[in-house]
């Protein structure tokens, strides 16, 4: 199955790819002044459409995903995520990032989200789902590791951030029985358990 198609819902959230029609939402969102402090700089410039078009673009050479999360009840934005570095042949995987509104922020958007990342990994079937986090977002490490990550390591100095700072990575991973593990048990919190195992 391919990272992109369609399906990715919950009862509450869908996620599909980046389209055009998404910039101008993203633009009207917080999303821009978060970006300093959570994305890496790229080489086409920090603005948010540089952003939008580095995205876009990964999706075109295979290389990423980036997707939004709207309300299925109004179809409102809710959040951003993203796929990188898909890699068939080693069957691995990592989530880039994810970002959801403030106001929504500890209302379940985010497990939400990380189930159904978890599914298409293994609808895709990744044996492996990694995430390089700065150690300067401890709230998305802690997240991470209560799905029950494995923490690998760090990497110093690793990322130029696109304020400019360098930022330390941490690594962490789910392997092959704990990817089930952990959707299983974002399943039973947001009330898909029957999805869950079933995937």
């Amino acid at each position: 199955m391919e990272l992109g198609a369609d399906g990715l819902e919950t009862a509450r959230i869908r996620l599909a790819p980046f389209e055009e029609a998404d910039r101008e939402d993203i633009h009207n969102s917080k999303a821009v002044d978060a970006m300093w402090t959570s994305m890496p700089v790229i080489a086409t410039g920090n603005s948010l459409d540089a952003y939008f078009d580095h995205t876009v673009r990964m999706g075109e050479l295979g290389i990423g995903l980036g997707l939004t999360a709207r309300d299925k009840a109004d179809g409102a934005l809710v959040g951003l995520a993203a796929f990188l570095l898909p890699n068939r042949l080693h069957r691995r995987i990592r989530i880039g990032y994810i970002w959801v509104k403030p106001e929504l922020r500890g209302t379940g958007i985010t497990d939400h989200v990380h189930f159904l990342m978890l599914k298409r990994a293994m609808e895709w079937r990744a044996r492996r789902v990694e995430w390089f986090l700065s150690t300067r977002n401890q709230a998305a490490i802690t997240h991470v590791e209560r799905l029950g990550a494995l923490r690998e390591g760090l990497l110093r100095q690793h990322s130029r951030f696109a304020d400019g700072s360098w930022s330390d990575i941490v690594v962490l991973s789910l392997v092959d029985a704990e990817i089930r593990a952990a959707m299983k048990e974002l399943g039973t919190r947001i009330g898909e358990i029957e999805t869950a195992s079933g995937a």
